[in-house]
């Protein structure tokens, strides 16, 4: 039985990290290199780095800066934002990346995740998918929630898993930065008919948040944001409130 994991998101924007509500309101929590240098200390299970600066959408990462990155940080380290194509991947793997996120690229060109599974194996692509709830379903978002793809979630989720990918990264847009739980419900009707394992994200406020979060079928992990930027609560506290409600984590 896997183990379940709890992995901090920094959100990447021009020169430092940024958190805000429903993806929007942005402000600064910080710089990426001490939070990296921290969590790392931090008993936390993975890091995922996301660029979410619109200017750079059009740009190769900063490898150089990534390698730097990557060098302070001894946990699984996720990175995502304007990935568009192998050669980048490629880089990114050089350097020292563990797992490459994809999101808004896919609705446009989901055999991309073919190409990157041809390439690197499964095991290696992330799909993220940022939705929100309108008359009763589940829609896709993309460009950091700007965008309606008019998908519903259970439908592209079973076209990327035609495909295959390593897990899948799913944030309510409607919770995200509230810190008052996840989306239940949610979980509740579309998690048992998912076959991939699932990183939730997107409301957690408290450890008990996330142990209601890992009582859902797949939900391998936990992603969080605010909870760490902006309460007196570590990953560690978490785990132990989760290993005292006997739940498997690292």
């Amino acid at each position: 039985m896997l183990k379940k994991r709890i992995i901090p998101t920094l959100l990447w924007k021009q020169a430092g990290l940024v958190k805000g509500e429903k993806f929007d309101s942005w402000r600064n929590v910080g710089s990426v290199m001490p939070s990296i240098k921290l969590y790392s200390k931090r008993d936390v299970d993975g890091l995922i780095l996301l660029n979410i600066d619109k200017t750079n959408r059009d740009l190769d990462p900063n490898y150089n800066l990534i390698k730097e990155f990557c060098e302070n940080c001894f946990v699984p380290f996720y990175y995502g934002g304007g990935i568009t194509n192998i050669d980048q991947i490629y880089n990114l793997l050089k350097n020292g990346i563990d797992k490459i996120v994809i999101n808004s690229f896919l609705y446009n060109n989901l055999n991309f995740l073919r190409e990157i599974n041809l390439n690197f194996g499964t095991q290696f692509a992330v799909a993220s998918i940022d939705y929100k709830k309108i008359e009763d379903k589940y829609i896709c978002f993309s460009h950091n929630g700007k965008k309606n793809e008019e998908k519903e979630v259970s439908d592209w989720i079973n076209e990327i898993e035609k495909i295959g990918v390593s897990e899948i990264i799913l944030t309510s847009i409607d919770h995200d930065g509230l810190m008052k739980g996840f989306d239940y419900e949610f979980m509740e009707l579309l998690t048992k008919n998912i076959n991939s394992n699932l990183i939730m994200s997107g409301g957690a406020g408290k450890p008990d948040d996330m142990f209601k979060a890992f009582q859902y079928k797949n939900v391998d992990a936990v992603a969080a944001a605010s909870l760490f930027h902006f309460k007196e609560i570590t990953p560690r506290d978490c785990k132990l409130y989760l290993k005292a409600k006997k739940i498997n984590v690292r």
